[in-house]
């Protein structure tokens, strides 16, 4: 089974990377499995510069090859705004409901709910630098989610067309097949399987 390095501290994105890449026999370590201590500060203005921060700090550290995820939600009506800064929007006194609300709030009374998320893999091994994008088109809605209990943070007021629900209401092997970040890292697991070749 391939290993790689997986740069997040976020148990969110460690669970759902892991079992997409778990049912296609990669397995992931993360820098606790590693006994490393990973921060890395995400000064890219852009999803692919942030996941190459974060994946070359960690192949710095373990020498493993390791692949990094950035992503977040881009609304139209907001120009694409929170995007990068989505993990941060509204500043750091807020959490994931927090910064959903404020969503909310900012396109209270906007006829345009479009939006999608964005996710961007990034693999470096010392040798090869490549990043794999994924989007997920959908709608912002007009209420916050309290009954779905799966996904976090801006699922429970992101809908996705076919379900005509919040992903916060999607069973997580659902929405794995239709994510943002699992067409990202089908391009990954696409590269990783002719580089072997």
């Amino acid at each position: 089974m391939k290993q790689l390095a997986l740069a997040t501290n976020n148990a969110h994105k460690v669970k759902e990377v892991g079992s997409i890449l778990g049912e296609l026999g990669v397995q992931i370590l993360t820098p606790k499995d590693l006994n490393v201590s990973f921060e890395a500060e995400e000064t890219g203005s852009t999803f692919a510069e942030n996941a190459l921060i974060k994946a070359r700090k960690l192949f710095r550290l373990t020498k493993l090859p390791s692949i990094a995820d950035d992503s977040g939600i881009c609304v139209s009506a907001l120009d694409g705004a929170p995007g990068v800064y989505s993990a941060r929007f509204g500043g750091e006194g807020l959490d994931d409901k927090g910064r959903a609300l404020l969503l909310l709030e900012k396109l209270k009374g906007n006829p345009n709910r479009n939006a999608h998320y964005t996710c961007v893999i990034a693999y470096v091994d010392g040798k090869i630098e490549k990043t794999f994008e994924g989007r997920c088109e959908g709608s912002i809605s007009e209420q916050y989610d309290t009954i779905g209990p799966y996904g976090f943070g801006y699922d429970p007021v992101f809908i996705f067309p076919s379900f005509q629900k919040p992903f916060s209401q999607i069973p997580e092997l659902e929405k794995n097949r239709v994510s943002h970040r699992k067409e990202a890292l089908k391009g990954l697991l696409s590269f990783l399987k002719n580089d072997s070749t």
